[in-house]
């Protein structure tokens, strides 16, 4: 018997607004995140990608992840539902609220020993393998700081953005080491910018299409998916 693998990337959205401040222990890196695609019947690997601090290598943490699934089934007393994962409370601040617990299937430590050293400067990455996470409905991920974590930047808004271009200018920090293709953009205040299509140089972002909002000189911009998660399961 052939035992397939499956892998699946996930990107879950930390507001530019939160990142703005560093994450505190206990605090709420992300609530429950739908993971699309993922085919296996149990999560056995995950590979966590972070990004550093205004183009830094990051200080790392620990970081918990908690999984959870819409279907929920008590043996005892024949209950079978579906129930997307109630909150765990405000993004940023500490649990506060605990409806999901009935959600809950897995919870997977990544300490700071995990993550490589700063080699790779604005990444850190950690690798978890030997899990047995069971997966029954639609599957969600959470996680929460347990220590420091800084993602702010000072990349900032040069020449005030147009929704009729896609060309972002930018000061203070090289974009060449904070943002890459792919990356989706807003600034400080949450106002969408756009996705980036290439980094000319530290000063020159093009987009893939026009600039979405207007953003004023001095603005910081933020990649809202400063954490990636590569799930691996057998199918």
């Amino acid at each position: 018997m052939i035992n397939n693998k499956t892998f699946t990337k996930v990107l879950p959205t930390l507001p530019a607004s939160i990142q703005k401040a560093t994450y505190a222990d206990t605090e709420i890196l992300f609530d429950w995140h739908e993971v699309k695609g993922f085919k296996g019947a149990s999560i056995d690997g995950i590979q966590v990608i972070v990004r550093g601090t205004d183009g830094a290598d990051q200080t790392m943490r620990d970081i918990d992840l908690l999984f959870a699934t819409s279907h929920i089934r008590e043996e005892e007393r024949g209950i079978s539902v579906d129930q997307v994962p109630p909150t765990l409370g405000t993004t940023g601040a500490a649990v506060d609220t605990f409806q999901w617990k009935n959600n809950l299937v897995g919870y997977v430590p990544i300490v700071a020993g995990d993550f490589i050293d700063g080699d790779l400067v604005v990444l850190n990455i950690a690798t978890k393998s030997g899990l047995n996470i069971p997966v029954s409905g639609d599957l969600y991920v959470a996680a929460i700081a347990k220590g420091t974590l800084d993602f702010t930047s000072t990349v900032q808004v040069s020449t005030e953005t147009a929704t009729n271009t896609p060309n972002v200018v930018v000061k203070t920090t090289s974009a060449l080491t904070s943002f890459a293709p792919g990356d989706v953009l807003h600034d400080e205040d949450d106002q969408v910018i756009g996705t980036v299509k290439s980094v000319t140089d530290a000063n020159n972002i093009v987009l893939t299409k026009n600039c979405q909002s207007v953003s004023a000189v001095n603005k910081d911009l933020y990649n809202i998916h400063p954490i990636q998660l590569i799930l691996s399961g057998s199918i």
